[in-house]
């Protein structure tokens, strides 16, 4: 599994820690999905193959389960942190209630012990008892007035009390009710996170299994490849060795040829490159057709070579029908001249092999000390742009433009 580290920047570290193990969360998963897709081309690279849109699809597919399961997750985890956010205003906001209703309750406690105080030093009953006693009733009426007035402030005093207690009380529990319901919203985070946790971990594994899989894929089909390379590698060898092996047993005589001549270089019969009939081409020892002139020369060639060296000259490439420079053009960009400007498709050239090929060797310097005595150069382009030692004209050098 794949991992990443995160840089812990200002915009990072102001995040709420939840939040911030969320996005972490969802980098990470994001990262294996990007190795998982990026992989793709990058083995297809390897093996020569791109991959497939299936593939591709599922693997796509996945990742953005992934993706879009942590960011639901991370929505709810902003609604509820932001819950958590209310819960925890509230509960302050009554505990400071509280806090009020306990200072103000404290006042009114001082203010009742004040008048038991007083009570006790000045009891309402010597009043009754000078009243009685034939006292001074102006004095006594002030005292009761002022009695009655005192017990009307106590009872406001002790109703305030009383209904500050009760205030008190709703604070606390309101207070209690919000740290609860605060602590609820906590632990709904938490399990939220470990949840995401598991998500990213079980996607992070289905990511990575998939590309596992789409690797072994690659490497099924490149080594399936590989070994039909090998096989058809194989079969041509023995293809040619059976044909190297049939020259050097028999004898060929000369096919048949009509020479209508002189022919010019380049275009000639009023046909276009690569469009010359078989009927206006002759074979040549070793397979493949040429012009006439070409044809004749090539094969008085091949069996002075023969005399040399035991076999014919082996023939990969002659006349190059249109059809076939357009796809050899395609394949091979560099080695091939532009489709309809060949000498192949003039039927004025020939690849040879078995030896010819290699510059240096006893075949090739058969040839380059041979063949213009038979009319066939060695062109001066093929000895460096491109190195071509098994690409052979007939009847002239031409230019760079007109080789393979």
């Amino acid at each position: 599994m794949l991992r990443l580290s995160i840089a812990r920047g200002p915009a990072f570290t102001k995040l709420p820690r939840s939040r911030r193990t969320v996005t972490a969360l969802a980098v990470t998963v994001m990262v294996v999905a990007g190795s998982a897709i990026a992989a793709g081309p990058a083995l297809a690279q390897d093996s020569g193959q791109a991959p497939t849109a299936a593939q591709l699809a599922a693997i796509r597919k996945l990742a953005a389960a992934a993706q879009a399961e942590l960011a639901a997750g991370a929505r709810r985890l902003d609604a509820a942190q932001a819950r958590q956010r209310q819960l925890a205003a509230q509960a302050a906001a009554a505990t400071a209630q509280a806090r009020r209703a306990e200072q103000r309750l404290a006042a009114l406690q001082e203010q009742i012990a004040g008048f038991a105080g007083s009570m006790y030093e000045h009891p309402t009953s010597d009043v009754v008892t000078e009243v009685i006693a034939g006292g001074d009733l102006q004095r006594a009426l002030q005292a009761t007035t002022l009695l009655t007035i005192a017990s009307g402030s106590h009872l406001a005093v002790l109703r305030e009390a009383s209904a500050t207690r009760t205030e008190l009380a709703q604070a606390q529990l309101r207070a209690a009710q919000a740290a609860a319901a605060a602590a609820a919203v906590q632990a709904s985070i938490q399990r939220q996170v470990a949840a995401l946790r598991d998500a990213a971990a079980k996607a992070a594994q289905r990511l990575e299994a998939a590309q596992k899989a789409y690797a072994a894929e690659q490497a099924r089909i490149a080594a399936a490849r590989a070994a039909a390379a090998r096989a058809a590698a194989e079969k041509a060898a023995r293809e040619r060795a059976a044909r190297e092996a049939a020259l050097r047993d028999a004898i060929v005589a000369p096919p048949p040829c009509d020479v209508q001549g002189p022919y010019p270089p380049g275009p000639w019969g009023g046909y276009a490159n690569g469009l010359i009939p078989a009927s206006a081409l002759c074979p040549i020892i070793g397979g493949g057709l040429l012009r006439p002139d070409a044809a004749v020369a090539f094969n008085r060639m091949t069996q002075a070579y023969r005399q040399a060296f035991g076999t014919y000259l082996c023939v990969n490439a002659s006349y190059r029908p249109y059809a076939d420079q357009v796809r050899l053009f395609r394949i091979q960009p560099s080695l091939s001249a532009v489709p309809g400007t060949s000498n192949h498709g003039w039927g004025e050239a020939v690849d040879l092999g078995c030896g010819v090929q290699n510059y240096g060797s006893p075949q090739f310097r058969w040839m380059v000390a041979h063949a213009g005595e038979f009319g066939w150069v060695h062109p001066a382009w093929a000895n460096h742009s491109p190195f071509e030692p098994w690409h052979w004209e007939f009847g002239y050098i031409s230019d760079g433009d007109t080789g393979t």
